[in-house]
């Protein structure tokens, strides 16, 4: 008996929303090839999916929503403009989803959506997801879940990450421990521990991921990203400049610790960025310390839960757009050899990386129609679990 319920994610990248058909019901005797599987005993569920959809945001959208997340002025105005903007891209991606895989709405139990963080700042307790649940909830006909970061944060945490539930389903084994390295806008990491109960060991992040490298090739270069790290190659890593960013305050602090664009924005790398319009020639030098840096202050946040927790070998997922960068994941490779950490795309093992976040988001609306809490353990710093999210119906 089948249970769909959808996945959206817009992540710190602010370029579209991927969106996933989950099924949560009984598995099927033969799977298709496209298919993802999950299964965790703490709470019996299996998933797949079924069908999924990637949809870009128009250059306006992108630019009011890179403009919100470092401070602009008239904010209240744009935020509004925005959000209704962003729900109608949201139930758009729904419909033309639930079309292509041929299905009926009145399938599918609940939208898991997440919205786009435009402000996340935890240690005052606030994290802002631009949303509209009753809109998007009105323009599909189902119910939506969303505002999943509120009740972690009122219970004391980081309201962030919260993927690592869900890393723990798709990728704990019993050989080795699994690190699970998100690579979106900013990187979050997952250590799962190789015991009978898989144990979230640590879930942070570790520092930015390609929003600094975004934001200089958009900035620079018109371009959305630096493909396969084919600029970063072009140039050469600027050692003090590497020092500099890697004496950022954020990367000091032990975890649980989140961030997000409000430390990691144009504005940190403000003085490249008019070294390099200056200097044409600078600019693939600034990538490719930019792409150091993203490398090295994870590595550095890897080694540290290496020897906290004394981990003698384990294995490095990753996943996020990060990880179809060929150069970001040889630098990977190579700055982890000595610590025995076997560095493997998320694609290698049958899970579709970019679609991941997605994937969560829809079973944590699941978790929510099921009222059942999702256990982080002390990896947000939140004082007890809680269901997560709140609930826009449809009708």
């Amino acid at each position: 008996m089948s249970e769909y319920y959808i996945g959206l994610m817009s992540g710190t990248s602010v370029d579209g929303i991927d969106a996933v058909l989950v099924d949560f019901g009984k598995e099927e005797s033969s799977a298709s090839l496209n298919e993802q599987k999950s299964s965790n005993s703490q709470y019996n569920v299996k998933s797949r999916i079924v069908d999924s959809i990637s949809i870009d945001f128009d250059e306006e959208l992108k630019q009011l929503l890179h403009s919100l997340c470092t401070g602009t002025d008239n904010e209240i105005e744009k935020a509004g403009v925005a959000r209704v903007k962003l729900a109608e891209y949201e139930a758009k991606a729904v419909n033309e989803l639930i079309k292509k895989a041929g299905i009926k709405k009145d399938d599918v139990v609940a939208v898991g959506c997440h919205g786009q963080t435009v402000r996340h700042r935890p240690e005052k307790g606030f994290s802002i997801q631009l949303d509209d649940g009753p809109r998007v909830a009105a323009l599909t006909g189902i119910d939506v879940i969303n505002n999943f970061r509120a009740a972690d944060i009122a219970n004391g945490g980081n309201g962030a990450p919260l993927t690592q539930a869900f890393h723990r389903i798709q990728f704990s084994s019993a050989d080795k421990v699994s690190m699970v390295l998100n690579l979106g806008g900013i990187a979050n990491l997952t250590v799962i521990d190789k015991d009978a109960e898989h144990s979230i060991l640590d879930a942070f992040d570790t520092g930015p991921a390609n929003t600094l490298i975004d934001s200089a090739t958009r900035l620079l270069l018109k371009m959305p990203f630096d493909k396969d790290g084919e600029i970063a190659r072009s140039g050469k890593v600027i050692p003090a400049l590497l020092a500099k960013y890697l004496s950022e305050p954020y990367l000091q602090l032990p975890p649980p610790k989140s961030t997000g664009r409000e430390t990691f924005n144009p504005e940190f790398i403000a003085e490249e960025l008019l070294l390099a319009t200056q200097d044409k020639s600078f600019i693939p030098d600034l990538i490719a310390t930019l792409t150091e840096f993203t490398v090295v202050a994870s590595v550095n946040a890897i080694r540290q839960s290496l020897f906290k927790y004394k981990i003698d070998s384990a294995r490095l997922i990753l996943c996020g757009g990060g990880a179809y960068n060929s150069l970001i994941v040889q630098r990977f490779t190579k700055l982890l050899e000595r610590q025995h950490v076997e560095v493997v795309c998320a694609d290698k093992l049958g899970v579709n990386s970019k679609l991941i976040e997605a994937h969560a988001f829809a079973f944590f609306a699941y978790m929510f129609c099921h009222r059942k809490p999702l256990e982080l353990g002390k990896s947000t710093g939140a004082l007890r679990p809680s269901i997560l999210g709140c609930l826009n119906p449809s009708a």
